[in-house]
């Protein structure tokens, strides 16, 4: 038996896109639509519809874009494999990728079993799918990390000569998150039956080693993980306590060490976590409470004040939350309401953006901003 979980609140996941031409693009991974849906984002921040879909394979639920090449992911949690897409930057439609020798169609590469969450390295050579598994799991079916080389002329996946890696919980193993450091030297798992945080090593082939003391004891419920973009350090959304646990990265080691003051108060039901990247911001989604938190990061200690006006009410249950690449708006997904709400980012605080919430075909879930 499949374990949804929180891959069914978590539905889906929207991607702000930066092209060459300063045109930005939203995208909605519809667990029920079998696609990708696309939005043109205004320089005021506004959505518009950019397509009725572009096709995945069965019931999407995340999806990661290449940070070095107009590639973009989904991890398929119905289909155990992940989806290769092709972005188009001048008009932000997206394709199948394909073979450049004979223009087939790039199947879907199979993945462990139920694959739930994606991360990719800065410089896109490596992706790694986060399987959920089943729970209790049997042989062969329990939480794993798959890793895939990227090609970074079309997109193509490839495994590399090593098997998934197994979480450490083994079949008591529930994981919900995932998180890919951004100087690429360490990759974090949330384990919601487990109240603890994984921690692994990237090596030079993109293989991955545990950290010496992992896994990393968190609040009793983590639901997400997020790191800040120098990579010093990770926060933790607790649904089940309503706060933020904060650590410090050990940039050697990549062990986790409680900042000072954590845990941080959030709203009811802190579900997913959002840092802008210039790491001075950070977004909480309460799905309980329906509205965001949101924080001022300091980036010598990697502790949080929550900013001037904070909670902001969104839609029905918000499940994620991401900032855009100018670090200008944050998007919500509510996925009760099937909306996008948005937010502008001004003088220390965050306001309604002109038209908000916009109407999604499909209930929105997953957001993440580049």
């Amino acid at each position: 038996m499949k374990v949804y979980r929180w891959a069914a609140v978590l539905a889906l996941m929207l991607v702000t896109i930066g092209c060459s031409q300063g045109n930005h693009f939203v995208y909605a991974v519809g667990a029920q639509t079998n696609s990708v849906l696309g939005f043109k984002e205004a320089p005021n921040g506004t959505l518009t519809v950019l397509s009725s879909g572009f096709p995945t394979d069965a019931e999407p639920v995340s999806v990661v874009v290449d940070p070095a090449a107009p590639f973009a992911f989904t991890a398929n949690f119905t289909g155990d494999n992940v989806s290769s897409l092709v972005i188009d930057t001048t008009n932000g439609t997206m394709k199948e990728a394909t073979d450049p020798t004979t223009g087939a169609l790039l199947l879907p590469q199979a993945t462990g079993n139920s694959p739930v969450a994606l991360g990719i390295t800065a410089n896109g050579q490596f992706l790694y799918v986060l399987n959920q598994g089943t729970t209790p799991a049997p042989a062969g079916v329990q939480a794993s990390i798959s890793v895939f080389g990227v090609d970074g002329i079309n997109g193509g996946l490839s495994f590399p000569n090593f098997p998934p890696v197994l979480t450490p919980a083994g079949p008591t193993s529930l994981p919900v998150s995932m998180a890919v450091a951004p100087n690429s030297s360490f990759l974090y798992v949330a384990d919601l039956a487990q109240a603890a945080i994984d921690g692994f090593a990237i090596g030079p082939d993109g293989n991955l080693a545990p950290i010496a003391g992992s896994p990393f004891t968190a609040g009793p419920s983590p639901s997400f993980v997020a790191i800040d973009p120098q990579s010093k350090f990770l926060y933790v959304a607790d649904k089940g306590t309503n706060q933020i646990f904060a650590f410090t990265i050990n940039p050697g080691t990549g062990a986790l060490a409680p900042v000072s003051g954590s845990p941080f108060a959030a709203g009811s039901t802190p579900v997913c976590l959002a840092i802008d990247s210039a790491g001075v911001l950070l977004v909480a989604a309460n799905s309980g409470s329906n509205n965001i938190s949101a924080y001022s990061l300091n980036s010598a200690t990697g502790a949080l004040s929550e900013i001037g006006g904070s909670p902001f009410t969104t839609g029905t249950t918000p499940v994620f939350v991401t900032v855009d690449a100018t670090n200008s708006f944050v998007y919500v997904a509510d996925s009760a309401s099937d909306d996008i709400a948005a937010f502008a980012i001004a003088n220390g605080t965050l306001k309604s953006v002109l038209g908000s919430p916009f109407i999604v075909a499909t209930s929105p879930g997953w957001l993440v901003a580049r």
